[in-house]
């Protein structure tokens, strides 16, 4: 069977029951890391104010091994519900039951998922897809390369951004590649100032929490 023919009659994504206890820790573990690290070190300074005025959309999967077709497909259904900007795709077993599997794999997932997406709508996108993941290197030298290492969610995670709400805060006299900048550059600030290594053993931590003990 050739990869085409695959991607389409790949299995749909299905949404965690609420009850579930591994979508519930995956939840805690992503609540976590929103206000303990995100939105506590003004990492994102929108985070907290789009959480609290319920503009976030989260949703935990529990498949292994998602298609980016399937995920594509899922991230387009999403685009008629305007209510929310922002968008987390959790996958706590991206990698086999328990597994997050490596960064560089799910990065490249994401960039399949970017590309089935493109394929499935016309332009412009209604979201921006973005890789978070918890084995994300810890490069801190500059802004563009620190980026990555704010970005070590407790699990996989795709995060989805609506184009319009980055024009909507950012200066108007720049684009939104000046606002991705200023943002990187306070971050990485707040982590040299608090200390990578306190940051980085308290994300660990997060990452652990309410987790099966297989790991990779």
């Amino acid at each position: 069977m050739t990869q085409p023919e695959q991607q389409a009659h790949s299995e749909p994504l299905t949404v965690a029951a609420e009850d579930d206890p591994e979508a519930q820790a995956a939840r805690c573990r992503n609540d976590r890391y929103l206000r303990e690290f995100i939105e506590d070190l003004s990492i994102c300074p929108y985070a907290r104010m789009c959480r609290e005025q319920g503009r976030l959309y989260r949703a935990v999967f529990l498949q292994s091994q998602p298609t980016a077709r399937a995920i594509a497909e899922f991230v387009l259904s999403l685009e008629p519900l305007t209510q929310f900007e922002i968008g987390l795709l959790l996958f706590p077993n991206f990698a086999g039951p328990g597994a997050v599997g490596d960064a560089h794999a799910f990065e490249r997932l994401v960039s399949e998922t970017r590309n089935q997406y493109g394929k499935l709508r016309r332009p412009p996108a209604g979201f921006f897809l973005v890789a978070f993941h918890p084995m994300m290197p810890s490069n801190l030298s500059n802004p563009d390369v620190a980026v990555r290492f704010m970005r070590r969610s407790p699990d996989p995670t795709i995060q989805l951004v609506r184009p319009e709400v980055i024009d909507s805060v950012r200066n108007p006299h720049h684009d939104r590649e000046d606002l991705s900048t200023t943002i990187a550059e306070s971050g990485l600030r707040t982590v040299r100032t608090i200390g990578p290594d306190k940051i980085t053993a308290n994300l660990d931590s997060i990452h652990r929490h309410g987790r099966p003990p297989r790991q990779d």
